[in-house]
């Protein structure tokens, strides 16, 4: 069904947005313990539910169906729209905050670089010698954090290894990766992070321009599209968003398919007795079952009447928030939507977007979990969790994963 957006005016006001269905909680920053029993409760109501976000009335999309069709409506609800405010004054003019033309040629020029075939070729031949290194440095203690001592820092080394960047600063990098996503909230830290980050790798991209090697990196600074490449800005904007989005999204779905695994033996046995087969399913399991990015927070930056025929008039600027753990646990879809189990055999791919926004590090972020879960399970074959922990809302309430996996591993049970 086709959207209208209108202004309203006095024969045709839009009908409002009505009392909060959610209440006690804010889907901005709050951690929500019971959140997708909360889901569950207002999604057999109706397929949206009007929360607080800041304190404002926003629209949460509750089905898959409803999710799907508001991230390929990027007309009604463009990406622009919350990324211009959020990211942008950091980050720079990001594929996210682009439309039209402007979106098609920069993806264009960037996707060369996360082709399936280049993660195949290239990138997984250093990804378990990099999960390797990081757990040679604590399996001798028998006991280790897997949060703060692997899963944090990862996948900075992955990306800082694939653009060719030094590894001796990668303490550095994974600082500027956290601090960069967290603006608005800190924005002196992630304006320190942004200026510090640029001023390191210009120099770098300069040498690249001149000398280009087989990394990431070059290949950005080569790849023509449409007659145009890419611009030295257009180039560190795709770099400031690729550090924070690849590892912060990457490091808590690792974490999050940690958790389910060791929160469920019988599963974790499953992938141990039969890693070359079943490996791969636990991982688009656990991303169905508690995406990193489970509540992605949009903007209706216009009126809109009659959304997907639900009757429901968004007011200009509204918040939308696009619920990606709603719609992976859509019980339309999947049976037993709350049941961690590998032998669904389905692969989410909401778990990373949809639309001209999907993104467009998927493959990218899959290779990366599989090569360290395997890793892992080869060298730590009896972890098992030491204390108890949960996924919760780190950054806000959109991102989402464990803060800790104390494990114990060794001969004893």
């Amino acid at each position: 069904m086709t959207e209208t957006r209108e202004t309203p005016d006095r024969l045709g006001r839009l009908r409002p947005l009505g009392p909060f269905d959610i209440e006690g909680h804010d889907f901005a920053f709050d951690d929500i313990p019971d959140l997708h029993a909360l889901i569950a409760a207002a999604r057999e109501r109706k397929p949206y539910a009007i929360v607080p976000f800041l304190g404002m009335p926003a629209v949460l999309f509750l089905t898959h169906d409803l999710v799907t069709a508001a991230f390929k409506d990027e007309e009604s609800f463009p990406a622009a729209a919350i990324y211009a405010a959020t990211t942008e004054p950091v980050l720079g003019n990001t594929i996210q905050c682009m439309r039209g033309a402007e979106h098609r040629i920069n993806r264009k020029l960037v996707v060369p670089a996360f082709r399936r075939r280049i993660v195949t070729e290239q990138v997984e031949a250093i990804l378990e010698p990099l999960a390797h290194e990081l757990v040679d440095r604590f399996e001798a203690r028998g006991e280790a954090d897997l949060v703060t001592e692997f899963t944090h820092g990862y996948p900075v080394r992955v990306i800082t290894r694939l653009l060719g960047l030094p590894m001796d600063d990668e303490e550095r990098f994974r600082r500027w990766a956290v601090d960069l996503f967290h603006f608005p909230m800190a924005p002196d830290a992630a304006e320190r992070a942004s200026r510090e980050f640029t001023e390191y790798v210009t120099p770098i991209l300069a040498r690249r321009r001149i000398d280009p090697g087989d990394d990431l990196l070059s290949t950005l600074a080569t790849t023509e599209a449409e007659g145009r490449r890419l611009t030295d800005e257009e180039i560190m904007s795709f770099l400031r968003l690729l550090f924070p989005a690849g590892a912060d999204t990457t490091y808590l779905g690792l974490g999050n398919a940690l958790y389910a695994l060791l929160t469920h033996p019988e599963q974790l046995e499953r992938v141990l007795a039969n890693p070359d087969e079943e490996l791969q399913w636990a991982v688009e399991e656990a991303l169905r079952w508690e995406p990193p990015v489970g509540l992605l927070p949009r903007m209706c930056p216009e009126p809109v009447r009659d959304w997907q025929g639900l009757g429901l008039d968004i007011p200009a600027e509204t918040p939308l928030i696009f619920a990606i753990t709603a719609a992976n646990r859509d019980p339309a879809l999947y049976p037993d939507p709350d049941v961690f189990d590998i032998r669904r055999r389905v692969r989410p791919t909401l778990a990373f977007g949809d639309g001209p926004h999907v993104c467009l590090g998927a493959w990218l972020a899959l290779a990366e979990i599989r090569a360290a879960l395997a890793v892992l399970l080869r060298r730590l074959p009896t972890m098992r969790l030491a204390t108890p922990t949960r996924v919760r809302g780190l950054l806000g309430t959109a991102l989402r994963g464990p803060e800790s996996l104390h494990v114990r591993f060794g001969a004893e049970p």
